[in-house]
């Protein structure tokens, strides 16, 4: 079983998008372009082989699978400050077809 190392600067433009709802607050929110927000999004989605976002309305939404990414990326500010205490993050480490799986369970 092969497991994707997934960039952090990625996963970090990946949160802001799930953060704002839109790649260009994203885009603002890490320093990037847009353009490079959607191309990062892109790449981390074909290295996922499935969809993370959707749209939703004016906006953006996660999949299931982008629900379980989530669990794999850095974690946001607040949630930094609250694990300080101690508790160990996931590894950046994350089987591909784990996400695959756990939607296609859900999509039967």
């Amino acid at each position: 079983m092969s497991q994707t190392t997934f960039d952090l600067a990625v996963l970090r433009s990946f949160v802001a998008g799930m953060d704002l709802g839109s790649f260009a607050k994203a885009a603002d929110r890490v320093g990037r372009s847009t353009s490079a927000v959607s191309a990062q999004i892109r790449k981390l989605e074909e290295q996922a082989g499935t969809a993370l976002f959707r749209k939703s309305g004016r906006g953006l939404a996660l999949t299931d699978a982008g629900e379980v990414m989530l669990g794999y990326a850095p974690p946001r500010r607040a949630e930094r400050r609250s694990r300080r205490g101690g508790a160990r993050r996931r590894s950046g480490r994350l089987d591909p077809a784990r996400l695959t799986r756990r939607t296609s369970a859900k999509s039967c």
